[in-house]
């Protein structure tokens, strides 16, 4: 009897046999694949912007014109620049020295390193929210060091006193956890060509005039080289900070970004005849912000090109050897970069058993226990319990990766095959599209989604599996920014010769194709799980109208919640601990599949 893979196997060779219409079919599915994902992309905007229309009875240009005229816009907007731009500043200074000093040693177990120098950009952005709350609260690390970046204490308010700053301690709060947050990005980028670099250039070029000093080396070689990779970190840094929601809204409650504004405004949006200012302050202001990170997705597309241009690269292990151990100045660094990355998340997993009691007036004793878990997974503070939505949770990743994956996978090979056949400006254009979603906000996707509903399809509001659509836009172009340079990178040689061993179609995709793509595969597939359990934004817009709730709304719900039972607090830092350990787990499986020397696949 023939086995499955013969028997498919011997359909595709038929198929093939008839060229014309096995080209067809390709055609056909890689056309129906960016349609489909071009439809998805942009009709969440397309929706909202024409809910938003009708509604005001004001057009795009007209609404934009009159975006000044309301303070708070040009606050939220200013606000939105100064915190991104400084963000994405500190996170540069902050990785740069740990991924250099990463990069130019010889020592043990540098891929769990990496790993744990990763872990921050796939944590759930409540769980990070978390995590700094419970750094800078009370009774937090930074609170014992003397550091009350919470209610601005201390040298914090002697800032804010002499320099007229306000809330000098939630901005600092900010900037701090989005570096943390974004940190990986610069070390994916700029680790991985300095540890695969040939040391010989170095020692060529410190003997000419060019290079005979530090300044001279840094000017002619170290900034051509590593300058555009820093730059493309630098400009991410800048998109996911302009787009951050859970951390602007936990961190800094007095100040308002764009993000933040539009999802306050969010539910009294789009209702016809009902807070008109509301539904003309979201279209203006979703306009603006989708022009901006166009621009900003642009210039990040031209830097990766430039970034892909890489020199004399060699075996990591080799580069490594020839440059010897690391310093203990670089040890040190990349000490306090690990201890930078893991004191949130152990902060939160301590929080959830902390639990305070009062004793008296302005006293308080604390003890530790499981109670705090107990009570999370058993719903006790809570409508849903975490077991249920983590349950929910569970079931919009999977089904999440059963469209992501093989939508992203078609969007790839679709994207590979034109550039093998030399079509590289369509070839470019599709690969610009997978990037859009990115450019729409998540609580933009949120929105679209709801006012879309509203205007064509109320009953869809009822339907459990809503939520699905934004976690699909959202990670859909990560996995074309893993799949895309794997498939670039395959040698045609391997699948000539499973031809040449008279193997069916099947076969030869198997042993040609498809084991060079089984790693990133599982690297696309753990981060897409990943990144759907953490999703945030557009699921605080649409979730939040159901009945089912994610573990990240459920965070965000029981945080919500008076503090007067002091086992409020205990309970979401439980909470956030179970989708923490969640996230690690797919992303500790994806590190184990990521090839070494690979840029993380941004």
């Amino acid at each position: 009897m023939a086995s499955p893979v013969d028997y498919w196997g011997g359909i595709l060779n038929t198929l093939i046999s008839r060229n014309k219409y096995f080209n067809y079919f390709n055609i056909i599915i890689s056309l129906s694949a960016v349609i489909a994902f071009a439809i998805i992309s942009f009709a969440p905007l397309f929706f909202a912007i024409e809910r938003l229309q009708m509604v005001t009875g004001e057009s795009v240009i007209s609404a934009i014109s009159t975006f000044a005229d309301r303070p708070a816009n040009m606050d939220a907007l200013s606000f939105t620049i100064l915190e991104a731009s400084v963000s994405a500043l500190a996170t540069v200074l902050i990785g740069l020295p740990i991924a250099w000093h990463l990069a130019r040693g010889e020592w043990k177990h540098v891929r769990l390193v990496r790993a744990l120098l990763a872990v921050p950009f796939v944590t759930p952005a409540i769980v990070a929210a978390m995590g700094f709350l419970a750094l800078i609260s009370k009774g937090g690390i930074l609170w014992d060091l003397g550091i009350d970046l919470r209610l601005e204490t201390g040298f914090i308010g002697a800032l804010s006193d002499t320099f007229g700053w306000q809330h000098p301690g939630h901005f600092i709060a900010l900037i701090l956890a989005h570096a943390w947050f974004n940190l990986s990005l610069v070390i994916r980028f700029v680790e991985p060509p300095l540890a695969t670099f040939d040391p010989r250039w170095e020692e060529q070029l410190s003997v000419l005039p060019g290079g005979n000093n530090r300044l001279n080396r840094l000017r002619n070689l170290w900034i051509p080289f590593i300058g555009p990779a820093v730059l493309c970190a630098a400009m991410m840094s800048f998109l996911f900070s302009f787009t951050s929601f859970a951390l602007v809204k936990w961190l800094t409650p007095f100040s308002q970004t764009m993000e933040s504004s539009m999802a306050n405004m969010g539910g009294a949006a789009g209702i016809e005849g009902y807070r008109l200012d509301a539904s003309l302050v979201i279209l203006s202001t979703s306009v603006i912000q989708f022009i901006i990170l166009m621009l900003t997705l642009i210039l990040i597309t031209i830097l990766q090109r430039r970034n892909n241009s890489r020199v004399s690269m060699i075996s990591e292990n080799i580069a490594r050897h020839n440059r010897g151990k690391i310093s203990k100045s670089g040890m040190l660094i990349i000490s306090l970069g690990i201890i930078f990355t893991l004191a949130p998340m152990l902060s939160i997993f301590l929080s959830s058993f902390k639990i305070r009691s009062a004793i008296g007036e302005g006293q308080f004793t604390e003890r530790y226990s499981f109670d705090a878990w107990v009570a999370a997974w058993q719903g006790d503070l809570s409508y849903v319990a975490a077991s249920e939505a983590m349950a929910n949770s569970l079931i919009y990743a999977l089904v999440t990766l059963l469209i992501a994956l093989p939508l992203g996978w078609i969007l790839s090979s679709t994207i590979h095959s034109l550039e093998k056949s030399n079509k590289m400006k369509l070839a470019k254009i599709v690969d610009v599209m997978s990037m859009l979603p990115l450019a729409i906000s998540a609580v933009m996707v949120g929105l679209g989604i709801l006012l879309g509903i509203l205007r064509y399809n109320s009953s869809l509001f009822g339907f459990f599996l809503l939520p699905v659509l934004p976690h699909v836009m959202l990670t859909t172009p990560f996995v074309v920014r893993i799949m895309t340079p794997a498939m670039r990178a395959i040698d045609p040689v391997f699948e000539h010769q499973a031809r040449l061993l008279n193997l069916n179609p099947l076969m030869c995709w198997w042993h040609g194709r498809f084991s060079f793509l089984r790693g990133p595969a599982v690297v696309a597939a753990s981060l897409t799980l990943a990144f759907s359990l953490g999703e945030f934004g557009a699921s605080w817009i649409l979730v939040r109208s159901g009945s089912w709730d994610t573990l990240s709304i459920l965070v965000d719900q029981l945080m919500s919640r008076p503090k007067f039972d002091p086992m409020v607090q205990p309970v979401a830092m439980a909470t956030a601990s179970m989708l923490m350990i969640l996230t690690f787990i797919l992303f500790f499986i994806a590190e184990r599949f990521r090839p070494s020397g690979d840029g993380g696949g941004i």
